[in-house]
């Protein structure tokens, strides 16, 4: 395997050094004159910088289709950047050379198809007396979108600075100040990359709810949303609507407990996961333990101002008073990197949270300030709760003490709920 790869390696910059040190004697470049060909198709065959794309235009048996007086543009990548795809794209034969007969011929059409706009004649530089449709930034459609409707369009951007253009197709840029080969029915505009238009692996980027309980919908934001074959929460399918190539519609399943990972999966590729949910809700409508307050003890299951779900915590913010929380398992902080919680204050009020048994001592914990009347949605990472102060890193409980100083209203209240960890 080293052999072959190294094989490929030295293939790929003998052909890289022996294309860079060459010129197309075939054709100059002429400011969009003519060429002594009939069509473009004959420009493409004539010029020995463009052969390894005319070799697939044979393979692929395209030449009855693009060998026409129709008006054609292509875009069209020259040997060294085919070279380069084939070896990317396992392409290269037993001596570790770039084979473009060893691309299967279905995949080879789209390759061809991908890189022509057939029906416009279309050029960058603006030359007078030469007839042709201008190049401007949007998105235009080939042949390969016409038999398959799934794939992207071909992004094109046209900019000018100091009269000089610059062509920007799908990531390759190009100096086009008017000198593009010019054919009788159309132009070719020579690329130092290959067009690829196949969606790349769908992305997750957001959803709409960070927590969820079985049966909401949720919406799944992110990129490459296309031909969607599944969304998984783990291993369980959901159901789902695709919405669009950004968004889908999602129907959370009825095994969901606290926290899962999504993936999506297209026709084209799959997803890295996405969490959703908390690893472990120590409050969900219920403490997941045992729980009591300072001065002013905790209704654990009030139905007055709930973030999600039918219960929430309420407790009377009484100054330094406090609110504990045990769980009726014991946790390791390795295995979480945020405690979360959804809080909600009468007044502006400032906490101090700590998961030490060593209750007094506030520099074992974090202040959190929140603001009033809406509900704070608090991520603290475990790391500012001093895990290194815990034997082993193990605890199983949560305590809020109010830490205002003094300042805050007899009878304001918090109300707490969905408290767990991430």
């Amino acid at each position: 395997m080293k052999i072959i790869y190294k094989l490929k390696q030295i293939a790929l910059c003998a052909f890289l050094a022996a294309m860079t040190s060459s010129c197309d004697n075939a054709i100059q470049d002429v400011g969009g004159a003519k060429q002594n060909y009939n069509n473009v198709y004959g420009l493409i065959e004539a010029n020995t910088n463009l052969s390894l794309y005319a070799k697939a235009i044979e393979l692929a048996d395209l030449k009855s289709t693009l060998n026409t007086t129709d008006d054609y543009t292509y875009f069209i990548p020259n040997d060294v950047a085919i070279n380069a795809y084939l070896v990317a794209n396992g392409y290269v034969n037993n001596l570790g050379y770039p084979d473009i007969n060893l691309v299967p011929i279905p995949d080879l059409k789209q390759l061809v198809l991908s890189h022509v706009v057939k029906g416009a004649k279309k050029r960058v530089g603006k030359l007078t007396g030469i007839e042709a449709d201008y190049l401007e930034t949007g998105e235009l459609s080939t042949m390969a979108n016409v038999v398959n409707p799934d794939l992207y369009l071909l992004t094109v951007n046209v900019s000018i600075v100091d009269n000089v253009y610059t062509l920007k197709v799908n990531g390759s840029d190009k100096a086009a100040p008017g000198l593009d080969y010019y054919g009788t029915n159309g132009f070719v505009h020579v690329l130092d990359n290959v067009i690829e238009l196949t969606p790349p692996d769908p992305v997750i980027s957001t959803l709409s709810q960070v927590l969820a309980s079985a049966g909401d919908v949720i919406t799944i934001t992110g990129q490459n949303f296309v031909k969607v074959k599944s969304v998984k929460f783990g291993s369980t399918a959901a159901v789902f609507t695709s919405v669009s190539k950004t968004e889908i519609k999602v129907t959370i399943p009825a095994n969901f407990d606290s926290y899962a990972l999504i993936v999506v999966e297209t026709e084209f590729g799959v997803s890295a996961p996405s969490g959703i949910g908390l690893k472990y809700l120590l409050y969900e409508d219920s403490l997941k333990g045992s729980g009591w307050g300072w001065d002013a003890q905790p209704e654990f299951q009030s139905t007055e101002n709930v973030s999600r779900g039918t219960y929430s915590i309420k407790k009377e913010a009484l100054s330094w008073n406090g609110l504990y929380m045990g769980s009726n398992i014991v946790l390791d902080t390795a295995d979480y990197q945020f405690l979360k919680m959804s809080i909600f204050p009468t007044e502006t009020t400032k906490i101090m949270v700590t998961i030490n048994n060593d209750r007094n001592d506030s520099s074992k914990g974090t202040t959190v300030t929140l603001e009033p009347g809406k509900w704070n949605n608090i991520s603290i990472p475990i790391s500012n709760l001093h895990p290194n102060l815990l034997p082993e890193g193990k605890f199983d409980n949560v305590f809020i003490q109010e830490f205002s100083g003094g300042t805050i209203t007899p009878a304001s209240v918090i109300y707490l709920d969905d408290i767990g960890f991430l």
